[in-house]
């Protein structure tokens, strides 16, 4: 399939055409504020919001769009020089699948500060459309949102424990609590007591990402413990989506 072909332009051109730079919220507040006689220092508020935030949202959308569309390229070029056959993946990843998918990232993308956050949500639908395996929209749908919720350092710790354990998990495949334990002081935390690793795998526990491993009976309750964690499929799953493939 030449590159000029594939889904993805089609759908850019598309979706340029579509009124998505804003969000609803934001366009509620210009078009209210527009129709006032606003004085200093309210009418300059509203030349920022309308110079600023729509700027940005589109700002927010273009990258999401060129990381999908950068990853989508590079695998691509992979396929025509290795010959493999696309019908299969044109049938599974078809415009009724990838069209609202396509929305709800943009949607996603315009409503989250950080653009790394940005950048994430795009290779996660990226690497959805380069999957062989059949894609699961609502999967990837949930995994977009916890991106837009999880910080660069939440991602850090994931994938430090995924350097560690994910060796062990699989779809269908928990690991085993004593490995768990005892992998876990290979992470870069080792043994330290560390409140802020509570917070962040309390966070990732409450998005299903790890799960907290039960202390050995052998711990003094008085004692200082540092909590472990071990790592879920769907941890796993995540951070193997939100990888980028461009310059391997």
């Amino acid at each position: 399939m030449p590159i000029d072909d594939n889904p993805i332009n089609a759908l850019k051109n598309q979706f340029a055409m579509e009124d998505l730079s804003t969000s609803p919220v934001t366009g509620r507040v210009l078009e209210v504020l527009s129709s006032l006689a606003l004085v200093s220092p309210l009418d300059k508020a509203v030349d920022w919001l309308k110079s600023n935030l729509v700027a940005d949202a589109k700002e927010r959308d273009r990258i999401m769009l060129e990381t999908i569309q950068a990853e989508v390229i590079k695998h691509g070029e992979e396929l025509e020089r290795t010959k493999r056959v696309l019908s299969d993946h044109q049938t599974r990843m078809s415009a009724e699948v990838l069209g609202p998918l396509i929305v709800d990232a943009a949607r996603k993308a315009e409503n989250t500060r950080a653009k790394e956050r940005v950048r994430r949500i795009g290779l996660i639908l990226a690497n959805a459309i380069i999957e062989t395996t059949p894609t699961d929209a609502d999967e990837i749908e949930e995994m977009m949102r916890v991106a837009m919720e999880l910080s660069d350092p939440d991602i850090v710790y994931l994938r430090e424990l995924v350097r560690i354990e994910g060796h062990l998990v699989g779809p269908d495949k928990s690991i085993p609590r004593y490995d768990a334990h005892s992998l876990w002081l290979n992470g870069f935390w080792g043994d330290r007591v560390m409140p802020e690793v509570d917070s962040v795998f309390n966070k990732l526990e409450s998005y299903g990402l790890v799960s907290r491993t039960m202390p050995p009976n052998n711990i003094n309750i008085m004692a200082a413990y540092q909590n472990r964690y071990f790592l879920l499929p769907k941890g796993a799953r995540f951070v193997d989506l939100i990888k980028s493939r461009v310059g391997e």
